[in-house]
């Protein structure tokens, strides 16, 4: 029997017993009619006890939209209104981009944040090389505390001869990261951006912000950082995270994230691959970094930089601490496995070469990192079955060979 063929008052007592009521139960479909001076559309549940609407609204009654949905007049309107783009880091990243700036453990992801946010905020240039223009900063950092970040702070003002008291309005920070599953958390953050507009967020790393979340998951990370990069764009803040390497992956760029989520989601994808680590005679730290930059709406690019940091006394934690770097090579191209291997063999002629000396070809490419003996055959696999490669399969005390099509 349907909920119509009920006669009227039984109707009401069954609904009565779930907390609702029928607003109206048609005799024919369609019929509506006017109830306490408004019109009244048929078989609507029109509300609970404490007066929350449960049923669908009337068209045009509801405040608030999940969905903004715009003509196309209004889109051009708006961006009319907003005038130019403007840079966060000039060639490098938009001022209205959210991404993700990922390393290997210990390359110094801290510190390029660190860096980034005394540009910024004073409007000098990242590492010293590339413009950006000034705007407020706020930064999320969950690691360190505040004593290694005003040491660290310190240093790289030093290294610019600029006082850490010009900074003071500038830069507001947070000794905690958002949990980005938390609605309370994102509130405080839409809050201070309504309060303290910036030019630049900085959240400091994701793995605590996301705690909780399966990196492995795509669709789950999605809507984790949905959230706060929704609120970074309606506050007109870039919005930058930082992550770490995977330990297993191959290749130098942001495949080697941890998880699938930071790498599809962000518009810049940011990879420093750590060269060469070592030690000055002075007692300096020494790290050579190749950085390849990702965007949508700018072509890759690479650059190598030497960050060297020295403290006035190894044995004091409250010692100054002396910090520089240097952009030793720019305007490189990013070079991915596969392209590595293709060009080694393109040096091979007929003879074609083996797995091994592909390996050797590749690791004295200065392209990047060696490839391991497993990625090598993965790829020459991968190529051969696409067409690009033949060879000869290896035999017991016989390698085989690989040369191009």
């Amino acid at each position: 029997m349907a909920l119509r063929d009920i006669p009227r008052s039984r109707a009401d007592e069954l609904l009565a017993e779930v907390g609702v009521r029928i607003a109206e139960l048609p005799l024919t479909e369609g019929a509506s009619e006017e109830r306490n001076g408004r019109r009244v559309h048929p078989g609507r549940i029109e509300g609970t006890d404490d007066g929350q609407r449960v049923g669908p609204p009337e068209v045009g009654a509801r405040a608030h939209r999940a969905l903004e949905i715009l003509d196309l007049e209004e889109v051009l309107e708006r961006v009319e209104r907003a005038g130019p783009p403007t840079w966060l880091i000039e060639g490098f990243w938009p001022g209205d981009a959210y991404g993700v700036l990922g390393a290997e453990d210990k390359a110094g992801k801290t510190w390029a944040m660190i860096d980034l946010a005394v540009s910024v905020a004073s409007g000098t240039p990242w590492l010293g090389h590339f413009p950006c223009p000034a705007g407020p900063v706020l930064l999320f950092l969950g690691e360190g505390g505040e004593r290694n970040f005003i040491r660290r702070l310190e240093a790289v003002c030093a290294s610019r001869s600029l006082p850490v008291v010009d900074l003071i309005g500038k830069i507001r920070t947070c000794f905690a990261v958002p949990r980005l599953r938390q609605a309370e958390h994102l509130a405080e953050v839409a809050q201070e951006l309504e309060e303290h507009p910036s030019k630049l967020v900085g959240l400091d790393p994701l793995y605590l912000a996301a705690a909780g979340a399966h990196g492995s998951d795509l669709y789950e990370m999605g809507d984790v950082l949905g959230g706060v990069q929704r609120i970074a764009q309606e506050a007109g803040a870039a919005l930058i995270l930082t992550t770490h390497w995977n330990k297993t992956g191959t290749g130098t760029g942001a495949e080697r994230f941890t998880g699938v989520g930071p790498g599809a989601w962000g518009r810049v994808l940011a990879s420093a691959a750590v060269e060469r680590r070592g030690q000055d005679p002075d007692g300096a730290s020494v790290v050579q970094l190749r950085w390849e930059f990702r965007g949508s709406e700018l072509p890759d690019a690479v650059f190598r930089m030497r960050r060297r940091v020295r403290s006035e006394d190894p044995k004091s934690l409250t010692a100054q601490l002396f910090y520089g770097v240097e952009i030793t090579s720019e305007g490189e191209q990013v070079s991915d496995s596969r392209g590595r291997i293709l060009a080694v063999l393109g040096t091979a002629g007929i003879e074609g070469l083996t797995v091994h000396e592909i390996g050797d070809g590749v690791a004295g490419d200065g392209q990047g990192q060696p490839l391991t003996k497993r990625t090598i055959q993965r790829i020459v696999k991968e190529l051969a079955d696409a067409g690009q490669l033949d060879g000869e399969q290896s035999d017991p005390g016989h390698p085989g060979r690989w040369w191009l099509t």
